[in-house]
């Protein structure tokens, strides 16, 4: 099959990786606990169900292999293939040696068979010398002379007309791996054939084709010496590659791949699937095969199966049988101290800024006063005001920002002249992202307009997420006429009593301003502009917010650029009022450019004032990425994300560590979350599937399959009046199901105490109690899971007959005869007196007559 082909190719070319992504190999073991001589596991392991090795590149798909019905995939009789097929595996073959990943890095035989030789005088014996100990191990046998210089001839054909000795030898190879000699595991009609039975066990145990120190124990004669055999098999149990079988039989015998099928309801737990790439199955089948490593590694009796001391977890698997599944009080603490160490971090930011903000105004504000009334004498004005703005752009040729550190990006066309800045047809400029939030402001600007009839595009505004945006917009509701255009219109009405626009080529000025009740109010060269109106106040967020000039909104388009000549702009993080506003339209007298600052300032204080708008950049920017405290009214579902969080952490953990069962109710292979999830529906669990599993697996009495006139019992999994024993009762009446329900029932309802994720539960949801009584096989009576458990035990023989069952049809790769009955008797009569050890059972099973006597 896939897995025994894999592993004879990674044997053979020594290669450290699987060749194929091996969905059939179900645990990945990180620590590599096998590959040592220790007699007991570590406490503490890595382990995952979840494959990160893909498999070389560019290999094509093998075959697929058919199960037989008990689930095991190397059974003779599935694994046939008609000769006619062999193209596919010379196809896969080349694939193979072709592979971007099959190099010398990654060949452990790379320079010993694939390079070129240093003397290439006589290419015939260095080919011959290769290719003789690689034939023994890949046909398992020793070569007659004839079929090596088959392979020798074509091997020195092949490098002469490929020009590479690399490329040569590869060719040979593929010819040998698509050979029926290596494909077919064959058996010759002679007698005592040493070779065959090196084979046997080699794939029994290993999953592979015999080493060289197998095939040499079979040449020399050791395997028909029963002294020298169980030599050979006591250190086959004790090698590395012991662990393809741990890889094979126990997920088999198991049928553990059902439960990566398993899918309940999100509806009745949703956490069994709360990570959709990682659902909860893949940490719950870790914990049977684990299981089964420490039984076998510690050689423990196969009861332990059933009912041990110990298992191994991760977090996850611990939370799930014993955890409530919702956030705790600790958990709501947790939420509550975050949201406070948040608000704390944001209060101390908010209190660097102000202290920074005071500084940097007791240096400049006395310099900002003089030049300002300087300018209030020359002008005649009576009181000199700064607007203070956030933001300002001069357009003197260039795109930086006078105040504020936000400079524009032109998209499309756009020249300066005369100061100002003409942003053509089809463009647009945007600024960088505000560093802080908006929710009150201004927007000033002073233009010249050519065509007065251009409809819907904006003149300057605030582009917020999406289409989110507060523009002044010339023309889209009324020809001429402005407007605050909105998304949508939802914060847009018309200025009742406004005059269209009428001037071209001439400087207007206009200020929009949002005030916090959301008043909006439109002022034109310092002058109302018709009557403002009220809508909800709009708040553009931090980081995520620009400025925009000759464009309504992004993305850019249609009827929302507007072709513009813009002197300057101001943007304010306040509504100015209307005194404000008159000032603003006096002109630059309200206004002091940083340029004007810093020719009045000395270095040092020039040195200072940079220093300190550059820490009061940085602590806006701080404030900006911090993370925002939670409503208190929300903070119970910031607790439920948080714990949600922590389980998606721990299913993912891949450490597993040994823990003591004070619990009886959970453990072994029955009582386990993958077992008792992949016997249930979506919405309930299913105990006829249960008492199947059970009696197939554990006892190795496969029921008939049911009827196919009875209907099926509604998977609902929460009847009003009914417990699902009740309804199972209806079923008995049948009297086709009668005879296996007297069977299934008894032993599926003894885990009915577990749900359909195999987490405890004392009554249904309708709140009815579970029943979950019961007798074993008519005499031996129990209350639930950990009685049956012990109730199993009582049966010890049947249940070690039935395991040695399992494990001889597995090892001697075909179906058991009724002969075979006889042989089970004796290797359960000799296990016994090892207490069912399971080392020592498998070693009992692999030296029976059915694995190495002639006939079999």
């Amino acid at each position: 099959n896939r897995f025994q082909y894999n592993n004879s190719l990674r044997d053979l070319f020594r290669i450290e990786s699987d060749l194929f992504e091996l969905s059939e190999k179900m645990m990945t073991r990180r620590t590599k606990y096998l590959q040592t001589s220790a007699e007991t596991i570590p406490q503490v392991v890595r382990a995952s169900a979840y494959h990160r090795d893909k498999g070389f590149r560019e290999v094509r798909p093998f075959p697929k292999d058919l199960r037989a019905a008990h689930g095991f995939d190397n059974q003779s009789d599935q694994l046939t293939l008609s000769p006619l097929l062999m193209d596919t595996f010379l196809k896969l073959s080349v694939s193979i040696v072709e592979s971007p990943d099959f190099n010398e890095r990654t060949v452990g035989i790379w320079k010993e068979f694939f390079a070129p030789p240093a003397n290439s005088e006589n290419l015939e014996g260095e080919i011959r010398d290769r290719l003789k100990p690689f034939l023994r191990l890949a046909f398992r046998s020793a070569v007659e002379k004839e079929v090596a210089d088959r392979y020798v001839h074509y091997a020195q054909a092949q490098v002469k007309s490929e020009e590479s000795f690399t490329a040569g030898m590869k060719k040979v190879v593929s010819a040998i791996l698509s050979s029926p000699l290596f494909v077919f595991r064959h058996e010759t009609v002679a007698d005592n054939d040493p070779y065959a039975l090196a084979s046997k066990l080699s794939f029994s145990l290993w999953g592979s084709c015999p080493d060289e120190g197998l095939l040499n124990a079979a040449e020399k004669g050791s395997l028909t010496n029963p002294n020298e055999l169980a030599k050979v098999v006591d250190g086959m149990l004790e090698d590395p590659k012991i662990e393809r079988f741990l890889d094979s039989f126990p997920s088999q015998w198991m049928q553990l791949e059902n439960a990566l099928a398993a899918t309940p309801d999100p509806k009745v737990n949703r956490y069994f699937s709360i990570d959709k790439e990682y659902p909860a199955s893949l940490a719950m089948v870790v914990e049977p095969l684990l299981l089964f490593d420490a039984i076998f590694v510690e050689n423990r009796p196969i009861a332990e199966l059933i009912k041990p001391s110990f298992a191994y977890r991760n977090e996850f698997l611990e939370t799930w049988y014993h955890g409530e599944l919702k956030p705790s009080e600790k958990d709501l603490k947790n939420a509550i101290e975050a949201n406070d160490k948040k608000k704390r971090k944001i209060f101390d930011i908010e209190r660097e800024i102000e202290k920074g903000e005071r500084e940097l105004a007791t240096l400049i504000d006395p310099f900002r006063k003089r030049i300002l009334a300087e300018r209030a004498v020359e002008e005649d004005l009576s009181e000199p005001v700064d607007l203070r703005p956030i933001a300002a752009w001069e357009f003197n040729g260039n795109l930086k920002s006078s105040v504020g550190a936000i400079p524009l990006k032109k998209h499309g066309k756009a020249e300066f002249k005369d100061g100002m800045v003409e942003i053509g047809q089809d463009s647009y400029l945007r600024s960088a992202m505000l560093p802080f939030e908006l929710r009150t402001k201004s927007l000033e600007v002073w233009f010249l307009l050519e065509n007065l009839d251009q409809r819907g595009g904006g003149v300057m505004g605030i582009q917020g997420p999406g289409d989110f945006f507060d523009t002044i917009v010339l023309g889209e509701r009324m020809p001429r006429h402005w407007i605050s255009g909105s998304n949508g219109f939802s914060r847009t009405q018309d200025f009742a009593g406004s005059a269209p626009e009428n001037l071209v080529n001439q400087m207007i000025h206009l200020i929009m301003t949002y005030e916090a009740d959301g008043r909006i109010a439109l002022y034109r060269n310092g002058e109302p502009y018709g009557k403002p109106y009220q809508k909800n106040l709009a708040t553009f967020p931090q980081g995520k917010s620009s400025v925009l000039f000759g464009l309504r909104h992004t993305p850019k388009g249609g009827n929302k650029h507007l072709a513009v000549i813009i002197d300057k702009a101001r943007l304010y993080d306040r509504a100015l009022n209307p005194e404000e506003v008159e000032q603003a339209a006096r002109g630059n007298q309200t206004f002091v450019s940083n340029r004007e600052l810093l020719a009045r300032l000395s270095p040092e204080q020039r040195a200072s004032k940079g220093t300190l708008e550059k820490n009061l950049k940085e602590a806006r920017n701080a404030l900006r990425k911090a993370p925002k405290p939670i409503q208190p009214n929300k903070l119970g579902a910031e607790s439920q994300r948080l714990f949600d969080a922590e389980l998606r952490k721990k299913l993912r953990s891949e450490t597993f560590e040994r823990v003591s069962l004070s619990d009886p109710r959970y453990g072994g292979v029955i009582t386990n979350a993958a077992m008792l999830s992949m016997t249930s529906g979506p919405k309930r669990s299913h105990p006829i599937a249960r008492g199947a599993w059970i009696i197939e697996v554990i006892l190795n009495d496969p029921p008939p399959p049911p009827p196919n006139d009875v209907p099926p019992l509604q998977d609902d999994g929460n009847s009003k009046n009914m417990t699902i024993r009740e309804q199972f009762a209806k079923h008995r009446e049948h009297p086709d199901c009668a005879g296996c329900h007297s069977k299934l029932d008894p032993l599926g309802f003894a885990m009915e105490n577990f749900d359909l994720t195999g987490r405890w539960r004392e009554t249904y949801r309708n709140g009815r109690e579970v029943d979950a009584s019961g007798s074993l096989m008519r005499k031996h009576t129990y209350q639930g899971a950990s009685d049956f458990k012990d109730s199993l035990l009582k049966e010890t023989d049947r249940y070690a007959k039935a395991f040695v069952g399992h494990l001889l049809r597995f090892l001697v790769s075909r179906e058991l005869e009724p002969g075979d009955s006889l042989e089970i008797e004796k290797i359960t009569e000799k296990a016994k007196l090892y207490d069912y050890r399971l080392k020592s059972l498998i070693r009992e099973v692999v030296l029976s007559g059915c694995l190495t006597s002639p006939g079999h």
